[in-house]
């Protein structure tokens, strides 16, 4: 009797045990996105830079055609057809949509009635708000630069906006230049916002989480649980962007940071189960940033500065023809910290920007850019293979690209083609 209650103990005790021990098992094993092989293959219809979807899986993007409309706001099919824009009503350049997850609204980033602007809308700069317009065309709505009081945005710029996965909140990186009428001193803060629809859209309850405090900032994905958001900072020393995490609070933000290398890292999303982190970083292409960010953390230069210094910095290191940056997407597991390479079309030249999800959560899609082979010159220095392909260059070259936004940009064409990345996962 005796042995019959001890073994009925003891297996009470183990089930206890794995009761209490079961959960945290599974809530600590890792994501199938870690080790998953990935393919990569090519669209054969190439979007503008920041393509997302509808629901229904039709592409919204932003594009200059080079018709004389600047860039605009189009909606297509996968393969390019149906092609119609959404925003020409609306003087250009309008740019860098974002679909509200119900597919009833697309919010873009535009210059219109603006007089100040340098960059492009959306991507950072001046002089960009935030619009949102029905996917018809219509309801066509200004949500940012409304207050006459303080300029109307004029000297100020909202840009690369998100919505919460509920479609409720809207998180954005603004720049404030405004010294006349808005206090600006030049600096970014990251801004959430209620986002409310019907009749009269407007924005409600705009609160400051991250603080201008002279780093350079950009908001990117939240995270699908919709308590936060990834966020680029410039940290610690000067220029060095590094990848965080905001979790929300009634304060603010509670920060993690995901990154520490001396490179430029930045656009960033989430895995579809949150457990890992896909990003953008030129940490394995030398270049002129990569240069820059090493030197300036051994000379110990603090970020507090980078409010006057990114803009030149990210001029010369991308879409020039020296020592230009390249990217390529990682995978950062955010349970052990490793990290690992999903792409090599930086070797090429390649700049990945942003990316997204599919409607069905199985292929990320991107457009990367870069200036057509034979017009740059990469690190390290190839002295033969750069004589050649300057050779090639005189014998054929490339037609001028007037329509350059940026101000420091050099008028050569730029190539574009858009990727779809997709993880195998073994579940």
């Amino acid at each position: 009797m005796r042995t019959r209650c001890a073994i009925a103990l003891a297996a009470g005790a183990l089930a206890a045990l794995w009761t209490a021990v079961a959960p945290a098992a599974v809530a600590s094993a890792g994501s199938a996105y870690t080790s998953a092989r990935y393919t990569l293959r090519t669209n054969g219809y190439a979007f503008g830079q920041a393509p997302v979807f509808m629901p229904d899986g039709r592409v919204v993007f932003g594009k200059d055609f080079q018709k004389g409309a600047k860039a605009q706001v189009y909606i297509a099919r996968k393969n390019g057809a149906a092609l119609r824009c959404i925003t020409c009503k609306l003087s250009g350049p309008n740019n860098v949509p974002a679909v509200r997850p119900q597919g009833d609204w697309i919010l873009f980033h535009s210059w219109h009635g603006h007089h100040l602007t340098i960059g492009s809308p959306g991507y950072g700069g001046m002089g960009s708000s935030l619009w949102v317009v029905r996917p018809d065309g219509s309801r066509m709505t200004q949500l940012t630069g409304l207050d006459a009081a303080h300029g109307s945005g004029e000297g100020e710029d909202d840009y690369h906006a998100y919505w919460s996965p509920d479609g409720r909140h809207l998180v954005w990186a603004h720049l404030n230049w405004n010294f006349i009428t808005d206090g600006g001193q030049g600096k970014w803060d990251i801004r959430v916002a209620d986002f409310v629809g019907g009749k009269h859209p407007h924005l409600a309850h705009t609160r400051v989480v991250r603080p201008a405090n002279g780093h350079w900032y950009e908001t990117q994905w939240w995270s699908p649980d919709g308590k936060g958001f990834l966020y680029t900072e410039t940290w610690k020393t000067a220029v060095d962007t590094e990848l965080f995490y905001c979790r929300l609070t009634a304060k603010g933000c509670k920060s993690t940071q995901l990154t520490d290398n001396p490179s430029w890292n930045e656009q960033a999303i989430f895995t579809p189960d949150g457990k890992d982190v896909i990003f953008m970083s030129s940490r394995d292409s030398p270049g002129f940033f990569n240069t820059w960010a090493t030197l300036t953390r051994d000379a110990g230069l603090t970020s507090s500065e980078d409010y006057l210094l990114i803009l030149p910095v990210f001029e010369a290191a991308y879409l020039q023809p020296v020592a230009e940056e390249s990217t390529d997407l990682y995978l950062l597991d955010l349970r052990t910290r490793s990290v690992r390479r999903l792409t090599r079309d930086g070797k090429d030249g390649w700049i990945v920007p942003e990316f997204t999800w599919d409607p069905s959560r199985k292929h990320l899609w991107f457009t990367e850019n870069r200036l057509p082979p034979g017009t740059r010159v990469a690190l390290p220095l190839d002295a033969v293979k750069q004589l050649k392909a300057a050779a090639t260059l005189l014998r054929n070259p490339p037609t001028p690209d007037v329509n350059k936004l940026l101000v420091g940009d050099t008028a050569l064409p730029v190539e574009q083609r858009t990727r779809i990345l997709t993880p195998h996962l073994h579940r």
